[in-house]
């Protein structure tokens, strides 16, 4: 009785981890040549006003976009990233294609799964003209801060990622 339960947990867990191992493709976005024009850049600074980037990824008495805000969740705190263009510590290596899976898809440079603290589901839903225009101001109109990320304050086994990549599969829309 015992042995094919744990035979269809096996293989329940597997089935997950290979959901959440397998990469996610996302839709490549064409960079315009003009992308340094002022137009992108105010367009863009628009943008992270009206949706408050400033208001996650500023620490209280910090940098502009250095992040380092606390964010209390039910499963600990999770701190924001700088998403200056710092080349060490902040965005400043990202490509077009790199901010558009972090900011629509939730998946960082290195692959791994951000929190649902960025709120990706929400912007999930932004046209490709806003991400270029969004990737523009903050590679060309912030300035660069070095200030490295803050640990997350979340407790093992809570702190596993892959869990995330298999809710993001599931739940998030497809474009």
């Amino acid at each position: 009785m015992i042995k094919p339960l744990l035979a269809t947990a096996c293989l329940i867990l597997a089935t997950l981890l290979a959901l959440a191992l397998w990469p996610t493709r996302t839709p490549p976005l064409q960079a315009p040549a003009e992308l340094s024009s002022s137009h992108w850049r105010a367009q863009g600074q628009y943008l992270a006003v009206a949706g408050n980037c400033g208001g996650c990824h500023t620490a209280h008495g910090g940098q502009p976009f250095a992040g380092g805000l606390g964010l209390p969740t039910p499963i600990g705190t999770v701190y924001s990233t700088n998403i200056t263009p710092n080349r060490q510590h902040g965005i400043g290596a990202y490509s077009l294609e790199d901010f558009n899976r972090a900011l629509r898809h939730g998946i960082a440079a290195d692959g791994h799964s951000l929190y649902p603290a960025m709120p990706y589901p929400s912007y999930a839903h932004l046209s490709d003209e806003d991400v270029i225009a969004l990737y523009a101001y903050f590679m060309q109109g912030v300035a660069p801060v070095e200030q490295a990320n803050r640990a997350n304050d979340v407790p093992w086994p809570l702190s596993m990622r892959w869990p995330l990549a298999v809710w993001r599969k599931w739940f998030m829309t497809a474009d």
